[in-house]
């Protein structure tokens, strides 16, 4: 970090937070304060595996209203159902069985 309000990237250089994406904004929150439930909808695919390594080292709650790309093994509980789901197969199946269940009421 240069200052307060300029990082150093080494890719992009001098950069103020303004430039940062919404997602990696909401990364450094994530690993910062757990004060939150975050709102992972305004992330893109590219955040999965931040998502990831980041729930490794602490326990996350994410609010999300899209089918996230994550791949290999890992471990989400779906709060909707409590089941907890551990590839991407067993992920989509299990956030289609919370939407079947939300859309019977």
């Amino acid at each position: 970090m240069i200052s307060a309000h300029i990082i150093e990237s080494p890719v992009f250089g001098a950069i103020t937070p303004q430039g940062l994406s919404g997602g990696v904004k909401v990364l450094i929150l994530m690993l910062k304060d757990d004060s939150f439930v975050y709102n992972m909808s305004n992330c893109g695919d590219n955040c999965a595996k931040w998502i990831l390594q980041i729930a490794e080292k602490k326990d996350l709650t994410v609010y999300l209203q899209h089918i996230m790309r994550f791949t290999g093994e890992f471990e989400i509980k779906i709060m909707n159902t409590g089941k907890i789901v551990h590839n991407p197969t067993e992920y989509v199946t299990g956030l289609l069985e919370a939407e079947a269940m939300q859309n019977e009421g």
